[in-house]
C-alpha cells in the first residue's frame, strides 16, 4: 500500500516538475483496514531517496456513517462496525468509512533562470 501511494506521489512530482514533496495529505477512513502508524513508518522507509524523501505524510482519519437499513436512522461512530442508535441493529449501509486516497501533495519546484 505504501509502495502504491509513494507511486502516486512520485509520478505527480514529476508531472509537476517539481524538485522534493514537503507534504503528503492521505485520507483513510476508519473501516479501510489501514493502521496509520504502520503506513507511516513504510512510506517514511521507502520514500528514502526518492522525491518524497522528506515528505510529512499527513492521515486525516474519516469516521464510518451510514444509514440503519431496518429503521433510516443516521449512524456513525468509530470502530470495526456501526450500530443503530435507535434499534440497536448492526445493518447499517456505509456512505463513508472506507476511503483511501491521496488528498493533496504539496512540493517545490526547481528555481529555473
Amino acid at each position: 500500500m505504501a509502495m502504491s501511494i509513494l507511486g502516486i506521489v512520485t509520478d505527480e512530482a514529476e508531472k509537476a516538475h517539481a524538485s522534493a514533496v514537503t507534504q503528503v495529505c492521505l485520507c483513510v477512513g476508519d473501516l479501510a483496514g489501514v493502521e496509520a502508524t504502520t503506513l507511516s513508518a513504510c512510506f517514511e522507509m521507502l520514500s528514502a531517496g526518492t522525491l518524497a524523501d522528506k515528505a510529512k505524510l499527513v492521515i486525516k482519519r474519516i469516521p464510518a456513517t451510514g444509514t440503519c437499513t431496518v429503521c433510516g436512522t443516521a449512524a456513525s461512530g468509530r470502530g470495526r462496525m456501526l450500530h443503530c442508535p435507535m434499534c440497536k441493529t448492526s445493518s447499517v449501509k456505509l456512505a463513508t468509512g472506507r476511503e483511501l486516497y491521496v488528498e493533496s501533495i504539496e512540493a517545490e519546484k526547481t528555481q529555473q533562470g
